[in-house]
C-alpha cells in the first residue's frame, strides 16, 4: 500500500483565496502516522483533542520545493507559502483518504536537505472559540477599524412598549432596526412586584377600577392590589434555538441539527420549527429585578443620560392641617401641603434636570409653596442637555417625624400623608403613594416613581396630609411635621445609562443576558439533551449535533468478525470504571418561592432524578452540568368578591411565580435568579369569563404603571394569553403519558400555597430529560448485561475512511454480539498490523420495560392503565420501583408477581394539603400572603403532663357537608393520642362569611371535651361532639355544628365542622390541650414519632399508615 501526502495552497498571490492547487508531496519513506478516535471527543466536546499529530521529514524534491517555494532560500521575501498559515493536507493510502488536517513547516535541515513538518488533525474546537466569552458578548461585533473596539449587535434589541409585548406572543415584536422577530417574547411571569400574586384579576377590564375602588392615592398600589399586568413588571425571554445559532455563527461555525431545527447547509430555510426544541425559551434579565432599559441620549450624542441627585441641607418644620373627611380638598389644592420642603443641595445634575423651585423653569409657582422640588424633561435639540427616552425612575427618600399632639393639645394616633408628583404641564397627578406616620418617632420612607420622559414636561413634588377619621379632633387643628432629611434622585441600575423597567426605553440583549459564559450555556444544553457534537468529515467548521438516541439510531450495522485478530488476546471486562454509585441529574437550586419551598421540604431540587446503584467498585457520584433552575408554572387563583378564593374556574391559565418569600415574611422580587427554560407554542390561548365584582366581561390588557392618570397607557390583548409551561402543552390540560417535561423526571405538579393550583392532573409521564435523552445511554453502561471488550482488529484504509465519517454512529457485529466502538487506539496509517479497539456491548432492552401508564392518586397509591387499551391493569415491579426509585412495590400475588405501587409524596407538601391533596380555598390570615408560617410538630410536643396549643383551619360551603379541620394542611393525621393518656381539649373557633349577602358577618364559639386513650381504644367523656361553652356572633351568622370528639378509623383525632347555612365560611380554630397519663402518675407519655426517609417524607405501608419508631 502506497502512502501519499497531498497539500493544498493558492498557486500565486493573485489567485483567489479559495482557488487552491493540489500538490503531491514526496515522502522520504512511509511515515509512521498514528491516529486515535475517542468517543468522549463527541460526548464531551469541550475536552476534545486532535486525533493525530505527527512530525515528518520530507526531502528537497522538486515537488516539495515547489510547494514550499524554496523557503530555505532566506533571501526570498514574496511567497504564497507562509509559515504562519495553516495549509490543508490529506494523507492517502493508495487513493483512499485517511487523515484530513494541516501541515506546519517546523524547520529546514540544510545539510540533510530535509523539510521538517508537523502533520496534525483538525484542531477546530468550538469550545475553544467561545470559552471565555459571556452570553452578552454574542451581541457585540468587532469594529472593522479597531480590533479592540466592539459595537453592539442590535438584531434583537427593541423598545419596551405595550405593542411589542403583546406582539411578541404572535407575529413578533419590532426591533430597533425595523425588522420583526419572534425570537424574543415576553412571558407573563409573576416576579413579585404586585401586592397580591397574579390571579384571574389580571383579566379584569381596567375600566372596572373606577367601580371597584376609590382611586384617590397611589396609582401603582391600586394596580398592584389586583395584580394587573404592567409592562415594567415583565422581563423578556429568548428562544434558545436562536441564541445557540447566534453563538455558533459569531464563532465562525455552521450547525446541522434536525433536533435543533438548524441547518446552515440549507441557505433557503436554515431555521425550522421542531415542535419542541425550537419552542423553548430562556428567561432573561436574571441579574436584576426588572428588565434593563437603555435611556440613551439625544440622537447623535454618545454620552449617556446620567440623571441627578439633590438633598436637604438642613432640617425643616411646618404645621400641616389634620384633615377629616368633611375637609377633603380637590387634588389641585395645596392647603394641606408641607410648605417648607426645601431640597436645594444638588449633588450632581449635569443635564440640568432639577430645580428646587417651579419658578426657575419660567412657569408660575404654586401659591403657598415657594419651595417645590421639580424636574423638567429637556427638549433635546433646544436644550444643552441630554434627553432620556421612555420613562425615568425618580426616588424620594424622606426622614419624617410628627408631633404626638395637635397644636391645640389633642393627642393623635398618627397621620396619613401622600407623596405626589404632579405633571405641571397637564395639571394631573403623575404618580402618588400614601404613607402612615406614627407620632414622636423618626421614620424613613422611600418612594420610587416612574415619570414619562416626554420632552418639555415639568413635574413637581408635594408632601400633603390625607383624609382619615381621628377621634375628637376639630376641623381646624394642625400637627407639627419635621422633615429631618429628604433626598430626590434618579434611580439607575447596572450601567450608568440603564434603568429598571422603563417603558419605551430600549431593551438591549447585551444588558439583559444572564451572567454566564457561552461555553457554559452550550455545555448545559449538551448535558440536558445528551447531545453528540461531531465535526463534518469535509468541513471542520460544520457541527453535526443530535441527541445520543437520535445519533446512534442513524447508524448502520457492520459485520467485523472476520477482522478480528485472533492471534492477540481478547479481553472482556465489566463496566465498573464507567459507573457511579449515585447518578444525580438535576438543575440548580433557586430562591423563587416554589423551588425554595420544595428544596427546603424534601432536600432535592424539583424535577431532579436520582438513581442509586449497588456497586462496591463504582465511583461515588455522577452529576450533570447545569446553569438553569426549574421553571414551575402553576394554575392561577380565582379573584372573587373578597379576593383570591379557590382556583380559576376556567382551569386553563398557569403562570410561574418567580418571587422570593421566606416563611413568615412578605414576598419580594428576587435580586437575582438562575435562568429558566420554558415551553411556548407560539400561539396564545383565549381567555373567557367575567369580573365577579362588576359583572363585566374579561378584557385583558397590558398596562403602564401610569394607567389611572393616563387611560391611554393600556393595550388590549383581545383576551389572548401566552401560556408558558414546563410541559410541551399548547393549551392547558392534563399531562398525559406522552407529554414532554422540562424536568429530569416527573414530579407531581400539586403544590398547596393557597394562591396556586394544579391544573395538570397527576398522570405520570416518562418523558423527562432523563428518560428521553439519557436512559438508553446509561443502560448500556449499567445493565447487568453490559460488557466492554478490548480486542485487535485488522482495519483497512476503507474502514478508517468510513469510520472518520460515521464510525461512532454504527454498530459492529463481532462473534454473535453487537458492539459500539468507544475507542480506536494507535492505528498506524498504511501499516500492516492490527489496531487495538475498545468496544461496548449494545444492550437493546432498557432497565425497565413497562407497557402501563401510571397515575398518582391522592392516597399515594399509583394506579395503572394499559397503554394500548386504556383499561385498568395489574403491574409487576418493572412498572414500579424499576421506573422510579422513590416508589415502593408491594407484591400481592407471588405466582404472577403482580402487586401495588405506592409513593410517599402524592402531593408536594411544602405548604400543607388536605387528605385529597387539595389546596385550601383560603389561607390562614392574612389570606393573600404567598407563604404560610409553619406550625410546630404537635406529635413531638406531647409529653408527661404537658400542655400545648396549635391552630387548625377549615372552610364550609353549606349546611349539610361535614368538613374536616386541617393542621398544616393535613386533615386526617392531626393528632394521635399516646396510649393510656387523658387529654382535656378546648377549642376557640372564629368564622367569617366570605361570600353572599351576609359577607363579612362573623362569629366566635368555644367548645371543650375530655379525650381518653385506653389500650389503643380512643373515646371521649361527656357530651358527644363536645360542649359549647360560649357564643358571640352577628345575628345573621348561623351557629355551626362542630364535633371535637371524632376519631378516624386509624385512631387519629379528626375534628369536623358543618356550616350553619348555605354560604362559604372560613374558620380558624385555636386548640389547647392539657394532657397527663392515666393510672400511675409517674409514668411517662411516649410520643408517637413517624419514621422518615432522607428527604423528610413519611415511610408508607400498603394500608397507607406510616411506619413509626417504637
Amino acid at each position: 500500500m502506497e502512502v501519499r501526502l497531498v497539500a493544498y495552497r493558492r498557486e500565486t498571490t493573485a489567485s483567489d483565496t479559495y482557488d487552491t492547487t493540489e500538490y503531491n508531496l514526496d515522502l522520504e519513506k512511509n511515515p509512521n502516522v498514528v491516529v486515535n478516535y475517542n468517543w468522549l471527543d463527541l460526548k464531551n466536546p469541550e475536552n476534545r483533542k486532535t486525533n493525530f499529530s505527527q512530525t515528518l521529514k520530507l526531502p528537497f524534491s522538486n515537488a516539495n520545493n515547489d510547494f514550499f517555494e524554496n523557503w530555505f532560500d532566506v533571501n526570498l521575501d514574496t511567497l504564497v507559502y507562509n509559515t504562519k498559515t495553516k495549509f490543508e493536507a490529506v494523507l492517502f493510502v493508495d487513493s483512499i483518504p485517511q487523515l484530513k488536517g494541516f501541515i506546519e513547516l517546523k524547520a529546514i535541515y540544510l545539510n540533510a536537505r530535509l523539510y521538517e513538518i508537523a502533520l496534525f488533525g483538525d484542531t477546530a474546537n468550538f469550545f475553544t472559540e467561545i470559552k471565555d466569552k459571556k452570553l452578552k458578548d454574542a451581541f457585540t461585533t468587532e469594529d472593522t477599524t479597531d480590533v479592540d473596539l466592539y459595537i453592539l449587535s442590535k438584531q434583537l434589541d427593541h423598545k419596551l412598549t405595550l405593542a411589542n409585548i403583546v406582539n411578541s406572543w404572535t407575529t413578533g415584536l419590532t426591533t430597533v432596526l425595523g425588522s420583526t422577530t419572534n425570537d424574543v417574547m415576553y412571558p407573563i411571569i409573576d416576579y413579585g412586584h404586585t401586592q397580591n400574586p397574579y390571579s384571574s384579576a389580571m383579566f379584569f377590564d381596567p375600566s372596572d377600577l373606577w367601580q371597584m375602588n376609590d382611586l384617590q392615592g397611589d396609582t401603582s398600589e391600586v394596580l398592584n392590589t389586583y395584580g394587573f399586568v404592567q409592562a415594567s413588571n415583565l422581563k423578556p425571554s429568548i428562544r434558545i434555538q436562536k441564541l445557540f445559532h447566534i453563538i455558533a455563527q459569531k464563532a465562525g461555525y455552521q450547525i446541522k441539527s434536525s433536533f435543533m431545527g438548524i441547518d446552515d447547509t440549507d441557505a433557503s430555510t436554515p431555521i425550522t420549527d421542531t415542535s419542541f426544541f425550537s419552542r423553548l425559551f430562556m428567561t432573561l434579565s436574571t441579574e436584576t429585578t426588572r428588565v434593563q432599559t437603555l435611556h440613551n441620549t439625544s440622537e447623535g450624542s454618545e454620552a449617556p443620560f446620567v440623571g441627578f441627585e439633590a438633598n436637604m441641607s438642613s432640617q425643616q418644620q411646618a404645621n400641616v392641617p389634620v384633615v377629616v373627611p368633611s375637609l377633603v380638598l380637590n387634588l389641585g389644592t395645596v392647603d394641606t401641603a408641607f410648605s417648607n420642603l426645601i431640597v436645594n443641595n444638588e449633588v450632581y445634575d449635569p443635564n440640568s434636570l432639577y430645580n428646587d423651585q417651579l419658578a426657575d423653569w419660567g412657569v408660575a409657582g404654586i401659591t403657598g409653596l415657594a419651595n417645590t422640588p421639580s424636574i423638567k424633561i429637556p427638549n433635546g435639540d433646544n436644550d444643552n442637555a441630554l434627553l432620556p427616552s421612555g420613562s425615568i425612575t425618580v426616588q424620594v427618600k424622606l426622614d419624617i417625624n410628627i408631633s404626638g399632639t395637635t397644636t391645640a393639645g389633642t393627642q393623635i394616633v398618627g397621620c396619613q400623608f401622600s407623596r405626589t408628583w404632579y405633571n405641571q404641564t397637564t395639571g394631573t397627578i403623575a404618580a402618588s403613594s400614601d404613607i402612615w406616620v406614627e407620632p414622636d418617632e423618626d421614620q424613613e420612607f422611600i418612594y420610587n416613581a416612574q415619570l414619562q420622559a416626554t420632552p418639555g414636561t415639568i413635574y413637581y413634588f408635594v408632601l400633603r396630609s390625607q383624609p382619615f377619621t381621628p377621634t375628637g379632633i376639630g376641623a381646624t387643628q394642625e400637627v407639627q411635621v419635621t422633615v429631618n432629611g429628604c433626598t430626590i434622585k434618579t434611580i439607575e441600575t447596572g450601567d450608568v445609562d440603564l434603568f429598571g423597567g422603563g417603558l419605551n426605553g430600549e431593551v438591549q440583549m447585551y444588558h439583559n443576558m444572564p451572567n454566564i459564559t457561552q461555553s457554559d450555556f452550550v455545555k448545559d444544553l449538551i448535558n440536558r439533551f445528551n447531545l453528540v457534537v461531531n465535526t463534518d468529515a469535509d468541513n471542520e467548521k460544520l457541527l453535526i449535533i443530535e441527541p445520543y438516541t437520535d445519533y446512534v439510531s442513524g447508524g448502520s450495522t457492520n459485520y467485523w468478525t472476520d477482522k478480528l485478530d485472533v492471534s492477540k488476546e481478547q479481553v472482556i471486562r465489566n463496566t465498573n470504571k464507567l459507573q457511579y454509585k449515585h447518578l444525580k441529574f438535576g438543575d440548580l437550586e433557586d430562591k423563587d418561592i416554589l423551588n425554595q419551598r420544595y428544596t427546603d421540604a424534601y432536600g432535592v431540587v424539583y424535577g431532579e432524578y436520582n438513581e442509586f446503584r449497588k456497586n462496591d467498585f463504582a465511583g461515588k457520584e455522577f452529576k450533570n452540568f447545569s446553569v438553569m433552575s426549574p421553571f414551575i408554572a402553576q394554575g392561577i387563583g380565582n379573584w372573587g368578591i373578597n379576593g383570591v378564593q379557590g382556583s380559576f374556574a376556567n382551569g386553563n391559565v398557569a403562570v410561574a411565580y418567580c418571587f422570593e418569600a421566606e416563611e413568615g415574611e412578605e414576598s419580594k422580587p428576587m435580586e437575582s435568579m438562575k435562568p429558566k427554560l420554558f415551553y411556548y407554542s407560539g400561539t396564545p390561548i383565549d381567555i373567557t369569563g367575567s369580573n365577579p365584582i362588576t359583572g363585566t366581561a374579561y378584557n385583558f390588557h397590558i398596562l403602564s404603571s401610569q394607567y389611572i392618570e393616563n387611560t391611554t397607557d393600556a393595550l388590549a390583548t383581545n383576551n389572548k394569553f401566552p401560556l408558558c409551561l414546563q410541559y410541551n402543552l399548547d393549551s392547558l390540560g392534563a399531562v398525559s403519558s406522552t407529554t414532554k417535561i422540562l424536568n429530569w423526571t416527573y414530579y407531581t405538579p400539586s403544590f398547596n400555597s393557597g394562591f396556586t393550583y394544579n391544573f395538570f392532573g397527576n398522570v405520570y409521564s416518562t418523558h423527562g430529560y432523563y428518560n428521553d435523552y439519557w436512559a438508553e445511554y446509561i443502560n448500556e453502561i449499567y445493565s447487568d448485561e453490559a460488557r466492554i471488550m478490548d480486542c485487535y482488529l485488522n482495519l483497512s484504509p476503507q474502514d478508517i475512511m468510513t469510520f472518520a465519517g460515521s464510525g461512532f454512529q454504527d454498530t459492529y457485529y463481532i462473534k454473535n454480539t453487537l458492539w459500539r466502538i468507544i475507542n480506536i487506539s494507535g492505528h498506524l496509517v498504511g501499516g500492516n498490523k492490527s489496531t487495538k479497539v475498545t468496544l461496548l456491548k449494545v444492550v437493546d432492552k432498557l432497565i425497565y420495560e413497562c407497557g402501563a401508564i401510571p397515575t398518582i392518586t391522592n392516597t399515594g397509591q399509583i394506579t395503572f392503565t394499559d397503554s394500548a387499551t386504556g383499561a385498568a391493569t395489574q403491574i409487576t415491579n418493572s412498572c414500579c420501583e424499576e421506573v422510579n426509585d422513590n416508589w415502593t412495590f408491594v407484591e400481592t400475588n407471588t405466582t404472577t408477581g403482580t402487586g401495588t405501587c405506592w409513593t410517599s409524596n402524592p402531593v408536594n407538601n411544602v405548604f400543607g394539603e388536605d387528605a385529597n391533596g387539595t389546596p385550601p380555598d383560603m389561607l390562614p390570615m392574612p389570606s393573600l400572603m404567598p407563604n404560610l408560617q409553619t406550625n410546630f410538630n404537635i406529635l413531638s410536643t406531647m409529653g408527661n403532663g404537658n400542655n400545648t396549643a396549635f391552630y387548625l383551619q377549615a372552610v364550609t360551603s353549606d349546611s349539610s357537608t361535614a368538613e374536616s379541620f386541617s393542621y398544616n394542611g393535613i386533615q386526617s393525621q392531626i393528632l394521635l393520642l399516646p396510649i393510656l393518656t387523658m387529654s382535656y381539649v378546648k377549642v376557640s373557633l372564629i368564622g367569617s362569611i366570605v361570600s353572599g349577602t351576609n359577607s363579612s358577618k362573623c362569629g366566635y364559639f368555644e367548645y371543650d371535651t375530655l379525650l381518653v386513650s385506653r389500650s389503643g381504644v380512643y373515646n371521649h367523656i361527656g357530651t358527644a361532639g363536645g360542649t359549647l361553652l360560649k357564643t358571640n356572633k352577628d345575628t345573621a351568622f348561623t351557629t355551626p355544628t362542630v364535633s371535637i370528639t371524632n376519631f378516624d378509623n386509624r385512631g387519629f383525632w379528626n375534628p369536623i365542622i358543618t356550616g350553619g347555612a348555605n354560604e362559604q365560611v372560613s374558620w380558624i380554630a385555636k386548640v389547647s390541650i392539657m394532657q397527663q397519663p392515666l393510672g400511675d402518675p409517674d409514668s411517662v407519655i411516649v410520643p408517637t414519632s413517624k419514621a422518615l426517609y432522607q428527604n423528610s417524607a413519611g415511610i408508607l405501608f400498603q394500608d397507607t399508615n406510616n411506619l413509626e419508631w417504637n
